[in-house]
């Protein structure tokens, strides 16, 4: 599938697919990356996710390495239920590492949206499963 890339940095690529609204984006995060910048990365994310108002969202976090602090976790809690809504986001797809820790951070960040029911949330261990599951699975 291909992406038109929408915004870079050093610890995150955000990437767009018109045609199956499909926002993609992979997180390139070392374990000793400040709160901060953690933040300031998902606020970018945040930001694009808005303006571009995807149905679908891919989360490639095979190379993020960051374990998100609990106070973290529940303001991404917070904000992904408050964006998600107002998007009516579909689906979800988050391709985790093998990495225990940084799987148990994530799925902690995301337990509210979950438990909510807003939209489909699933896990992959590749890309292409993913990206499988949100364009044919659509109910």
């Amino acid at each position: 599938m291909s992406y038109l890339i929408k915004y870079k940095s050093d610890f995150q690529v955000i990437e767009w697919n018109e045609s199956t609204k499909i926002v993609k984006s992979s997180w390139n995060t070392p374990i000793n990356l400040s709160e901060k910048l953690y933040r300031e990365e998902l606020n970018q994310y945040f930001k694009m996710i808005e303006e571009l108002t995807p149905s679908l969202i891919l989360v490639d976090a095979i190379k993020a390495y960051y374990n998100i602090h609990p106070d973290t976790q529940e303001w991404i809690n917070q904000r992904n239920i408050e964006i998600h809504k107002k998007i009516h986001l579909r689906r979800m797809a988050w391709v985790v590492s093998s990495d225990l820790f940084s799987q148990v951070s994530f799925e902690q960040a995301l337990d509210d949206v979950k438990s909510n029911n807003i939209f489909k949330l699933q896990y992959f261990d590749n890309v292409e499963e993913a990206e499988n599951w949100l364009s044919k699975n659509l109910d």
